[in-house]
């Protein structure tokens, strides 16, 4: 599908009710999210079957970024149940196979892809500190999107473990 109103280099922004340029930092953050939930559902594709607990956790969490996404353009669709069940998500992975070391990131393509998917998180989280700098940004929204770094990296950890990849301390 294709509107050709972007065409000039610009796209609606909704929480400005207006249109503004496409590396405009709210624009940045949107992509940022988006990106980061592409990598969550390369990950979730390549989980084993057998992983439902995981697979379960990915979809949430995907859902739950889009739901980010809606906050950070002014419709809160986040809330404080959200951030304790990050907590709790990445407190149980972690709970399951804790870290001795620093970690290479790298494993199982799942691990590998969850792995990605943190790293940008952890930049959407960057842009939205920007972004907040100019613009009202739920806070709440900014908490989870630390805590789904949190998660995500439980959760490669635990993949890798669990698919039999020996930790990489650095």
């Amino acid at each position: 599908m294709f509107t050709r109103t972007g065409d000039e280099g610009t796209t609606y922004c909704s929480l400005l009710n207006e249109r503004v340029p496409k590396d405009h930092v709210l624009v940045e953050l949107m992509g940022s999210l988006d990106e980061a939930n592409s990598f969550v559902g390369l990950a979730r594709s390549l989980v084993p079957s057998y992983m439902t607990d995981v697979l379960a956790d990915l979809e949430y969490i995907q859902r739950l970024i889009f739901r980010v996404g809606y906050t950070a353009s002014g419709r809160v669709s986040v809330t404080e149940d959200d951030l304790r069940r990050l907590e709790d998500m990445a407190d149980n992975y972690y709970g399951r196979h804790p870290l001795k070391n620093f970690v290479l990131p790298a494993g199982p393509s799942p691990a590998a892809a969850l792995h990605v998917a943190r790293a940008v998180i952890r930049r959407a989280e960057r842009v939205m500190v920007r972004a907040s700098r100019e613009y009202k940004i739920d806070p709440l929204a900014l908490k989870i999107v630390n805590r789904l770094s949190s998660a995500l990296f439980a959760l490669a950890v635990y993949v890798a473990t669990a698919m039999g990849y020996p930790e990489e301390p650095v």
